[in-house]
């Protein structure tokens, strides 16, 4: 929120200092030797970051979406069961390939919130993987235990990419 306030700030102080210059002499008329207003560094510098700014979930924000709604609603619920396993291995690929994308753009800058959420995931899959989830028949998605936990971040992952892209890309500068 502070960095659209201040981008908004930005803005609206350019535009008050271009359209409140003048030429001094008191008659209302610009020299025309002077340059126009829109052609400031800061005013350029701002057009070609948002339009260079890239929009990577209109790649990707379909297949984070798809991954969540694929139809495996229960296939979780003992969360070490190979099936389990499986799943929450494609969405935690699928998610590492949205880092990757958003290395490849040189975009970290747009996705900062994004890359938070893809370190939680990361994280929780090494939790997952160090705390012998994979495997365990006992535990399920349901009881409240550790590994659950872990489940539930990696089950929620690539929705909680999608959403967290697209906010980044409005808040981008």
């Amino acid at each position: 929120m502070r960095r659209t306030t201040t981008v908004v700030t930005a803005a609206l102080f350019t535009v008050l200092l271009a359209g409140g210059c003048s030429d001094g002499d008191g008659d209302g008329k610009t020299d025309a030797s002077s340059a126009p207003a829109s052609s400031s560094p800061a005013a350029a510098e701002s057009e070609t970051t948002a339009a260079a700014a890239p929009k990577l979930s209109e790649e990707w924000g379909p297949k984070l979406d798809a991954a969540t709604s694929s139809g495996k609603d229960d296939v979780c619920k003992t969360v070490g069961s190979t099936a389990c396993v499986d799943h929450i291995t494609e969405l935690t690929e699928l998610v590492y390939d949205v880092r990757d994308a958003i290395d490849t753009a040189g975009a970290t800058a747009v996705y900062p919130k994004t890359l938070e959420a893809i370190d939680d995931v990361e994280a929780a899959s090494g939790s997952y993987a160090e705390g012998g989830c994979a495997g365990s028949s006992g535990e399920t998605l349901a009881d409240g235990s550790v590994c659950g936990g872990y489940v539930a971040t990696l089950l929620l992952g690539p929705a909680t990419l999608s959403m967290t892209m697209t906010t980044d890309e409005l808040g981008a500068p």
